[in-house]
């Protein structure tokens, strides 16, 4: 599984990050190097619960999985013509920026930091993001839009936005929406089956103790997937670096 690498510098710490990485990678002139999604336990780790989806099963078996609510509705939502799904393997500087124009609005309102642009930029030069995306036909209005990492092997959901904002008084659109939210993940499954990929990652379980994060951890379990614990172990090299871990073991 080939490993994705990015270098960034942040308060000016350099830190490298590598995803997916089966074996060590050779260490890079940084202060701090994080690997995440890895099957083995490092000496500076923390848990990463996730949920995913073995895409090397039968279309037919991987939906008959979900959860009944949320099968109910999927197909006729991809079938619908008012609603237009798009895969971009090959995401633009401004696709990019749509995204995280989007996210940026979601965040804000859910108290998250915005969207890093730059990182989201370096998985693109790796050919290693995919967005996606749900609009409304007749207005071009935009109802939902994913980013992904990727390694032609495993795709991990990075950051999901979701309009249900325009619809807050509205219960059955509301219920629309969620439907409309679920068959794009349906839709990603298909894309990344046909593309031969054997892992769909659902992005990570939060803590138990986080009700809002319970709520999400619901939603995505309700996709059927298999629940894998994986760890983000930290290599720090410098004093920098060191204190940069901890304070970034408390986030993630």
């Amino acid at each position: 599984m080939k490993a994705l690498t990015i270098q960034r510098k942040k308060y000016s710490v350099n830190i490298q990050e590598v995803y997916f990485a089966l074996d060590a990678v050779k260490k890079a002139n940084c202060d701090l190097k994080i690997d995440f999604c890895v099957a083995d336990q490092g000496i500076n780790t923390t848990i990463a619960l996730t949920s995913i989806i073995d895409l090397t099963q039968d279309a037919g078996k991987i939906l008959t999985d979900f959860r009944v609510s949320h099968r109910r509705g999927v197909q006729a939502c991809l079938d619908n013509k008012d609603l237009q799904y798009k895969f971009i393997k090959h995401p633009s500087s401004k696709d990019i920026h749509v995204f995280c124009k989007a996210y940026d609005l979601f965040a804000k309102e859910k108290n998250l930091e915005p969207c890093n642009e730059t990182k989201l930029r370096f998985f693109a030069g790796q050919e290693a993001l995919v967005l996606t995306q749900v609009t409304c036909a007749n207005t071009g209005e935009l109802l939902c839009l994913h980013a992904l990492i990727c390694n032609d092997e495993r795709a991990r959901l990075l950051h999901a936005v979701s309009n249900f904002r325009s619809f807050a008084d509205d219960s059955t659109k509301r219920n629309q929406m969620s439907k409309i939210h679920r068959a794009l993940y349906w839709f990603e499954m298909i894309h990344f089956k046909r593309l031969d990929y054997k892992i769909y990652d659902l992005g990570g379980l939060g803590a138990q103790t986080d009700p809002e994060l319970e709520n999400i951890n619901h939603f995505k379990r309700g996709f059927g997937g298999i629940e894998c614990k994986e760890y983000i172990n930290f290599t720090p090299n410098t004093l920098k670096g060191w204190i940069a871990m901890h304070y970034l073991m408390e986030k993630l």
